[in-house]
C-alpha cells in the first residue's frame, strides 16, 4: 500500500502541487476581491502571493507537459522527411530540448546562489526572493527528468526502436478514433 502511494506521488507530483498552488492562488484572489470591493480595504500581500504561485504553477505545468508529451511542437521539417526518418528527428528535437533545459538550469542555479547572496526580500510579504526563484532550476530539472522518463519507459516496452514518440502515427490515431 506504502508503494502504491509513493508511485502514485511519483507519476503525479506535479498534479498534485499544481492543484495546490492553484488553490492558493483562487482563495488569495478571492480573498482580495472581497476585501477589496466589499470591505473597502486591500490585502497588501494576496496580490504578491497569487503572482509567486502563478509561476510556480508555470513551470510545474511544463513539467507535468513534458511527462505526458503533449508541449507544442514544430513538426514542419519532420514532415519533409520521408517516414522512417521522422521518429529519429523527433528524439534529435528532444535531446536539443534536454539540452536547452539543462542549461536553464545551470543558469538557474547561479542565479538562486547569487540571490541567496545578496538577498533581495519581496516588498509585501518581504520573503527571500531566492525561494521564490528556486523553481526556475527546480522546473528545467524536473522537465529533464520527465523527458528522460519517457524515453526510459519507451526503451524498457521495445528497445531502442521504440524510443521517442511518432507524433505523426499519434495524430493519425486520434484522428481515427475521432472518426469512430
Amino acid at each position: 500500500m506504502v508503494k502504491n502511494i509513493l508511485s502514485n506521488i511519483y507519476e503525479n507530483f506535479e498534479k498534485y502541487f499544481c492543484a495546490l498552488i492553484m488553490s492558493v492562488m483562487v482563495i488569495c484572489l478571492g480573498a482580495q476581491v472581497f476585501f477589496r470591493f466589499v470591505l473597502d480595504a486591500a490585502l497588501t500581500w494576496s496580490e504578491e502571493l497569487s503572482r509567486f504561485a502563478f509561476v510556480w504553477v508555470i513551470y510545474l505545468g511544463a513539467s507535468m507537459a513534458a511527462m505526458e508529451r503533449v508541449h507544442i511542437r514544430v513538426t514542419v521539417p519532420q514532415l519533409l522527411l520521408p517516414s522512417q526518418y521522422r521518429h529519429y528527428a523527433t528524439m534529435f528535437a528532444d535531446f536539443i530540448w534536454l539540452l536547452f533545459n539543462l542549461f536553464f538550469a545551470y543558469q538557474g542555479i547561479l542565479q538562486v546562489k547569487h540571490m541567496f547572496t545578496y538577498t533581495f526580500m519581496s516588498p509585501a510579504m518581504e520573503w527571500n526572493t531566492a525561494f521564490i526563484y528556486l523553481i526556475i532550476p527546480i522546473g528545467f530539472l524536473l522537465m529533464s527528468f520527465r523527458i528522460v522518463q519517457g524515453y526510459w519507459r519507451d526503451y524498457k516496452k521495445g528497445g531502442i526502436q521504440a524510443m521517442g514518440v511518432d507524433l505523426f502515427s499519434l495524430e493519425r490515431t486520434i484522428r481515427e478514433e475521432a472518426k469512430k
